[in-house]
């Protein structure tokens, strides 16, 4: 089958029918690229500009690596804490590969669960198809999600069919054959739980950190997030949002805008919650102000902190006698000092 059939049938018709061989019988047709490209990811300059110096410049330039014999990097792997917009540059990667080079890139999105079958050897054989398709596909990305799920440390304790899904990908990743067009990009957000074999250059090149968003990248996701919005919001009004958000994530800004949105809805016509009907609404005379942020961020539970368990609290008044005493005297010890 040429790559033109396939993409014929990848694209197109979408899969193939009962007719073609085996092998096209496996769940490893890409997903459309949605319209995301760059300018909709927000407080990520750096690693924008390292995805473009590692995959979108060997597309428009070969010639420059040929001169030094240099063979482009094929493996990114992305971790950091979740909602920090690991999936949505993946995305946005392929897009913009799309958009530049001319010609349609094929984007293949599998979860770290996506490849496990109770089959014996059904997981190997997926992850065989998987590449093959994006090797014919080619230029095209493979971005593997959660990929502690598929490929977690190899121990003594492990079961043999989780090593043997292990050891299938890293010889696909291996570079024995040379994958071509193919980026391969994991995420996670267990770093020490993924095999340490996968993380060596010729594989995995570079790893990027998506840490939390400071000030101004929260600012500048803010804005992303907000652009559309009539009127738009002034800049002490962000400002003043966002230095009350420290620890929220780019899916947390997003929640929080949505929250807000919602809130002024509810402000201004209840009457929709109350009857089963569609009422005629004036949408230009919705806006959302500085209150509706600040009850939405009281029903927001922070993604970071979500799994944090909190030991402490506030000592019993009865008992304030008996540490009083000693916390006074102590105090005035160190001033004397």
């Amino acid at each position: 089958m040429t790559a033109e059939m396939a993409r014929s049938l990848a694209f197109g018709r979408g899969r193939a029918t009962t007719s073609t061989p085996q092998s096209w019988l496996a769940d490893v047709d890409p997903i459309g690229v949605d319209d995301a490209d760059f300018a909709s990811v927000g407080g990520l300059d750096e690693h924008v500009f390292s995805l473009k110096e590692m995959i979108i410049l060997p597309l428009l330039y070969p010639d420059l690596l040929e001169k030094f014999s240099i063979k482009p990097i094929r493996g990114v792997l992305f971790h950091g804490p979740p909602g920090t917009g690991k999936t949505l540059v993946a995305r946005a990667l392929a897009h913009e590969c799309s958009r530049i080079s001319g010609q349609k890139v094929a984007f293949f999105i599998r979860k770290g669960a996506d490849c496990l079958s109770k089959w014996v050897g059904e997981s190997e054989r997926q992850l065989h198809l998987l590449f093959e398709q994006a090797h014919l596909l080619r230029p095209s990305v493979v971005f593997f999600d959660e990929l502690d799920g598929l490929a977690p440390v190899r121990s003594s304790k492990q079961d043999q069919i989780h090593s043997s899904i292990v050891s299938t990908l890293l010889a696909l990743m291996d570079g024995l054959e040379d994958r071509g067009q193919v980026v391969v990009i994991g995420a996670t957000n267990r770093l020490d739980a993924i095999d340490p074999a996968l993380r060596r250059p010729g594989r995995f090149d570079r790893e990027l950190l998506f840490s939390l968003p400071t000030l101004n990248q929260r600012m500048e996701i803010f804005r992303i997030h907000t652009r559309t919005w009539v009127p738009p919001l002034s800049l002490a009004l962000i400002q003043e949002v966002m230095e009350h958000c420290d620890g929220y994530s780019g899916a947390d800004i997003r929640h929080l805008c949505t929250e807000a949105a919602f809130d002024a809805l509810r402000e201004k016509y209840p009457q929709i919650y109350e009857k089963p009907v569609r009422f005629l609404l004036d949408t230009s005379a919705l806006q959302v102000s500085k209150h509706n942020f600040i009850r939405a961020a009281q029903k927001i539970k922070v993604s970071s902190q979500r799994n944090q368990k909190v030991y402490s609290k506030a000592l019993p008044k009865y008992i304030e006698p008996l540490y009083k005493v000693i916390i006074i005297s102590l105090y005035l010890f160190l001033f004397k000092l």
